[in-house]
C-alpha cells in the first residue's frame, strides 16, 4: 500500500473523534449538562429545565429537557415563560441607573426625599425580639445606593429571626414563614406591600452590614413617583422595547400561556408535585420590584448582553457605558462575603471574592476586592431556582430556568451550570 495511502486510513478515524467546538467551547463536555437534567427528572427533583449559553453574541447552546407540568406531561418548550422572582431586581436596578444618568435623582441622596413614609423607621436592637422589640434611633441615612446594594438594613422578610419571620408574613401571607406558601391575593398594589414592610424596624443600621433586603420594591416606587408612570410602562417603554424583550411583563398574554411553566414542590410526603398555589399570570397590578415578572431566557440573554457589551444592543443604547461600569463596582467592600448567603470557594476549590455592585453580586479570582475593578462575574437568581451569570473576562453569558422549590440558592444550580460550562471552557 503506498506510504500516503496509510497515512490517511490512519487519520480518518481520528478526524472523526476530533472536538466539537464552538466559540472555544467543547461542545461534548458542556452537553453533560443535559445528561444532569435527565437525572434530576429521573430521581424527581425537577419536572424539567432549560438551559442557555452564549459567547461572543452567538448561542452556543440552548437546550429544553423534561416536562413543564408533571401533572399533564406537557413537554417543556425551548424559550418557555418562567416566573423569574428576583431576577426582576437586576432589571429594576437598570430602570433607576437610568434616572440617575438623566439627572432625575442621586444615587447618594436620602430616600425619604421620595418615600417620605421612611422617616419615622427604626433599628431593632434584637431582630429576635421581633417587629415589636425594642429599638434605637438610626444613625445613618437610606440612600437610593444602599437599596441597590442592599445596605439600607430593609428585611426581605426570608431569614431566620423572628423579625424577619414576621415581616415575611406581613408582605407574602400569614403561611409564609411556616409553609413557605405566598399568598398571591394579600396586597393589590405596590405601596400596600411596601406599607406592611415598613411596619419593621430595619434589621441593622444602614450602611453597616450587607443583608438581603426588599428594597427593590423601594426603587420601584421611587421610578413611579419620579416618572409618573406605572412599572410595567416605563420598563415597556426603556428597557423591553428597545432591547425586544417582547416576552417579559407582569402579565402574560392568552396566547403565550401555553409556554407558561408550572411551579412544582415536595408536598408533606416529600414527593414532587405540581404546586397548587401557582403565580397569578393575568390581573397583576402589584407591580413589584423585588419581584414579579415573567420572563424567557432569549428575552433574559438580550439584558445580560446588553450589560456585557456595557450599555447597548444592536445599536439600541439602555445605558451609557460609564454607568454601566459604575453597575459592575464592587460597592460594599468586603460585606457580602461575610454574609451567610456565599460560599467563597468555587467548585474547584479556588478562592473567590465577592462582592456587589449595583442590581448584581459580583465574583472574581485575585487579592482584595478592589472597588473598580470591572472584570469577573456578575450574577443573580430567583426564588424559583432560576439563576443567570455574565463573564465579563470571557464573554460568556449563561442561564438556567427552571420552577421549583425550595430555593437552593448559590450552591445549587448556580454551581452547577457554573461547573459545567468552566468545564467546558478551552480558552
Amino acid at each position: 500500500m503506498n506510504k500516503n495511502i496509510k497515512i490517511l486510513c490512519f487519520l480518518i478515524p481520528l478526524l472523526s473523534f476530533s472536538q466539537d467546538i464552538l466559540e472555544g467551547i467543547d461542545l461534548d463536555k458542556l452537553n453533560k449538562i443535559e445528561e444532569y437534567i435527565d437525572i434530576e427528572i429521573e430521581n424527581k427533583k425537577i419536572a424539567g429545565a432549560e438551559f442557555l449559553l452564549a459567547r461572543n453574541e452567538a448561542i452556543v447552546s440552548h437546550i429544553s429537557v423534561g416536562f413543564s407540568n408533571l401533572k399533564t406531561k406537557e413537554k417543556l418548550l425551548k424559550n418557555s415563560i418562567y416566573f423569574i422572582q428576583s431576577m426582576t431586581k437586576p432589571i429594576i436596578s437598570i430602570a433607576i441607573m437610568q434616572l440617575y444618568e438623566r439627572g432625575l435623582i442621586s444615587l447618594d441622596e436620602n430616600i425619604e426625599k421620595y418615600i417620605p413614609e421612611i422617616s419615622e423607621l427604626k433599628v431593632s436592637k434584637n431582630v429576635n425580639e421581633g417587629i415589636k422589640g425594642s429599638t434605637t434611633p438610626k444613625n445613618n441615612i437610606i440612600t437610593i445606593a444602599k437599596l441597590l446594594n442592599h445596605t439600607s438594613g430593609i428585611s426581605h422578610g426570608l431569614g431566620n429571626s423572628l423579625l424577619d419571620k414576621e415581616v415575611g408574613d406581613l408582605i407574602y401571607g400569614n403561611e409564609f414563614s411556616s409553609k413557605g406558601i405566598t399568598d398571591y391575593n394579600l396586597h393589590s398594589n405596590l405601596e400596600s406591600r411596601i406599607d406592611a414592610l415598613l411596619k419593621s424596624p430595619l434589621v441593622s443600621q444602614p450602611g453597616s452590614i450587607w443583608y438581603y433586603s426588599a428594597g427593590g420594591d423601594l426603587l420601584a416606587l421611587i421610578i413611579e413617583r419620579v416618572t409618573k408612570k406605572s412599572i410595567p410602562d416605563y420598563l415597556k417603554e426603556n428597557i423591553f422595547d428597545p432591547l425586544k424583550m417582547n416576552d417579559t411583563s407582569y402579565n402574560i398574554p392568552k396566547n403565550k400561556l401555553k409556554r407558561l411553566v408550572k411551579l412544582h414542590i415536595y408536598d408533606e410526603q416529600n414527593k414532587f408535585i405540581l404546586s397548587e398555589n401557582q403565580p397569578p399570570n393575568s390581573g397583576n397590578r402589584l407591580y413589584g420590584g423585588t419581584h414579579g415578572l415573567f420572563s424567557t431566557p432569549l428575552d433574559y440573554l438580550k439584558f445580560c448582553q446588553m450589560i456585557l457589551n456595557d450599555g447597548i444592543l444592536k445599536g439600541n443604547r439602555i445605558l451609557k457605558s460609564k454607568t454601566v461600569k459604575l453597575i459592575k463596582q464592587n460597592h460594599v467592600e468586603n460585606l457580602y462575603i461575610n454574609s451567610l448567603f456565599i460560599n467563597n470557594k468555587r467548585h474547584d476549590n479556588s478562592i473567590v471574592y465577592e462582592g456587589f455592585g449595583y442590581g448584581f453580586a459580583i465574583e472574581y479570582i485575585g487579592k482584595g476586592l478592589n472597588k473598580t475593578r470591572q472584570k469577573g462575574i456578575l450574577y443573580w437568581g430567583g426564588y424559583f431556582n432560576t439563576r443567570f451569570f455574565i463573564d465579563l473576562d470571557n464573554d460568556i453569558i449563561s442561564i438556567w430556568m427552571t420552577q421549583k422549590l425550595p430555593n437552593l440558592s448559590v450552591n445549587g444550580y448556580h454551581s452547577v451550570m457554573k461547573r459545567y460550562v468552566y468545564e467546558s471552557l478551552i480558552n
